[in-house]
């Protein structure tokens, strides 16, 4: 592997001349960067992430911490973050986090550790002790909360979409048509997103003079959104009354509900309707193709990113709470 001394061999200059170039530093002649730049070229000389970050105060890297890299609910909130962060010059790190709060943790030391320039945070669960660290670390290091519910007196950036007036929305939708007994699936794990989405339903049924049934609602479990989906959609359906529609915290859980329905013939949306959350890009390419509630997932990532890196150039401004709109995506299933 080459060092900066072969480079500097290679360009005919000294090595400190090598490091002012590293460190971005403007008083070199146009002649002497270019061979120190062909020098690294010919040479395969990948500057080292760490070191430079100590000449800089940049490493350049951006960590983002999710629940869950596979979950088809992050892909394009990832592919807006990319983008943006590609466009800024940059690299992301992805950390998988699952629903510990240890390994919150760790994650985060270990980012700190690493110098990266900046956060984006998600978790499904509010962990107040990770909260207290993140204001800590946001002192250095900018870092935006996603998917999550802060305190105002908790000085972080925030992005996130109003899952609770979404859901209700969503729900009048359903009942203007008809449909007064809904079923719903949440997850058994209380995050602060999928808990206000289930208000949002709660709401909808109160506005309307519809009375909460319990019977109505089935708790899945977090690791596994399609097989739960299946189950809990069989068990609303072997109700004595079983629902005439289904509302899921996530799309994953709704992809469940609707291969149950298809396997059971039930007729949808004649005899049942189904209504996700999310949008996932998988959504219009199922048979039926599934309604749900978009949140507009790319425009969330790149926000936060921008968001990101706007507290990189001025740290000084403070933290921004930004709430996105969403869409109610009526397709064949509602």
């Amino acid at each position: 592997m080459s060092t900066i001394v072969d480079v500097a061999k290679r360009a005919g200059v000294s090595k400190t001349t090598v490091s002012k170039i590293l460190s971005g530093k403007q008083n070199v002649r146009p002649a002497t960067l270019e061979k120190v730049n062909r020098a690294m070229k010919e040479l395969d000389y990948i500057p080292s992430g760490p070191a430079q970050g100590m000449r800089t105060g940049r490493t350049r890297t951006i960590a983002v911490l999710l629940p869950e890299q596979f979950n088809y609910g992050y892909f394009e909130i990832l592919h807006g973050i990319e983008v943006t962060v590609e466009a800024n010059g940059y690299i992301m790190t992805v950390c998988s986090t699952g629903i510990h709060a240890e390994r919150q943790m760790e994650y985060l030391r270990e980012m700190v550790r690493r110098q990266v320039d900046g956060i984006l945070f998600f978790s499904y669960n509010r962990v107040d002790k990770n909260i207290r660290y993140l204001m800590q670390i946001n002192r250095k290091i900018p870092v935006v909360v996603m998917d999550n519910i802060l305190a105002d007196d908790e000085a972080l950036s925030l992005v996130r979409v109003d899952g609770k007036s979404l859901t209700k929305k969503a729900a009048q939708y359903l009942i203007d048509r008809g449909r007064r007994r809904i079923g719903y699936i949440r997850y058994q794990q209380r995050d602060a997103a999928t808990t206000e989405r289930f208000e949002g339903y709660r709401a909808a049924l109160k506005a309307n003079g519809i009375r909460y049934d319990a019977k109505l609602v089935r708790e899945a479990e977090f690791e596994s959104h399609i097989t739960s989906g299946f189950e809990h959609t069989r068990e609303l359906m072997r109700l004595p009354e079983p629902p005439r529609a289904i509302m899921t915290a996530t799309d994953m859980l709704a992809i469940g509900a609707l291969n149950y329905l298809r396997d059971a013939k039930v007729k949808i949306p004649e005899q049942v309707c189904v209504m996700g959350f999310d949008d996932i890009p998988l959504c219009k390419w199922l048979t039926p193709k599934l309604s749900t509630i978009s949140q507009n997932q790319f425009d969330v990532g790149r926000t936060a990113a921008n968001l990101l890196f706007e507290q990189i150039a001025h740290p000084e401004t403070g933290h921004r709470r930004i709430i996105l709109p969403g869409d109610l995506v009526i397709r064949d299933t509602a």
